[in-house]
């Protein structure tokens, strides 16, 4: 996750020179509608890397080396930042309006997540589809201050998590108890949310999986013990266990910089609008 928010940027950015930058967690690789990157900060995956420069550009870096940028780039030490919209738009700004870069993919108003994906690939999903209905995390203001790292915690479409996988970002986690599939606040051990779902007869093989409509299932075997029951146009989405201990379905996809996969991907998707180094 990316902080701080948009607001952040209207309040404070008289006084951005005597604030020290956010930084992100190393293994953030998602960033949600109207979060930003400021300058020095970055999503990661792996050995792949999405920089925000002060020269106002935004690259893509595969094991240091660069392999996909934006054109845009400002002299000297700018106020830019990149920031998602509610309109699914990528968009690099300078002094908080000026736009100069995006996207260019503009969908309907809603909530929106990009993704560094584990192949090195930059996503946007939307808008949010599902999302559970647990309160949003349980943490205090002294939580904060303690880092946790955030290991794998997206589930992309035509995928499995199987018993025994796991999601987890930070102190949430999303795991099989007995095919009962939870998200459990791991400092307090309290879950958050569950399927109460259960296998009476026979030997248990349960798995998560979210479908190419976008609608998560569980089952063991061939047998569907539970669903969201919120389907959508068939395509790409991704299930994510957000940072305020959600788990939340985006899709179909609307913009990646490179093209994903030609049998699933709809004409409508929008691809590049940046260069290749």
């Amino acid at each position: 996750m990316a902080f701080p928010s948009i607001s952040f940027v209207f309040l404070c950015f008289f006084c951005f020179s005597f604030l020290n930058e956010p930084r992100l967690s190393l293994a953030d690789h998602v960033l949600y509608t109207d979060e930003i990157l400021m300058p020095g900060q970055n999503l990661t995956n792996g050995p792949y890397l999405l920089a925000m420069h002060h020269n106002c550009r935004l690259v893509l870096y595969n094991n240091t080396q660069p392999s996909w940028s934006t054109n845009a780039t400002a002299n000297g030490n700018s106020d830019c930042y990149l920031v998602l919209t509610q309109r699914g738009e990528l968009v690099v700004r300078r002094s908080v309006h000026y736009a100069l870069w995006s996207s260019g993919a503009r969908s309907k108003k809603g909530k929106y997540a990009l993704v560094l994906d584990a192949k090195g690939r930059i996503a946007i999903y939307g808008h949010r589809r599902w999302s559970t209905s647990n309160p949003n995390g349980l943490g205090g203001p002294e939580d904060l201050a303690i880092e946790e790292p955030a290991t794998e915690y997206v589930l992309q479409s035509g995928h499995r998590m199987l018993a025994g996988d796991k999601l987890k970002y930070k102190e949430y986690e999303l795991a099989f108890w007995r095919c009962n599939l939870v998200i459990n606040h791991t400092r307090s051990g309290r879950w958050l949310w569950q399927t109460n779902t259960k296998v009476t007869q026979g030997p248990a093989g349960c798995y998560l999986q979210l479908e190419s409509s976008g609608e998560l299932s569980v089952k063991n075997g061939a047998q569907r013990l539970w669903s969201s029951n919120k389907r959508t146009d068939s395509g790409l989405h991704l299930a994510v266990l957000r940072f305020d201990g959600r788990l939340a379905v985006y899709g179909p996809l609307v913009w990646s910089n490179v093209r994903m996969d030609d049998s699933i991907v709809a004409d409508a998707v929008t691809y590049g609008g940046s260069e290749y180094i």
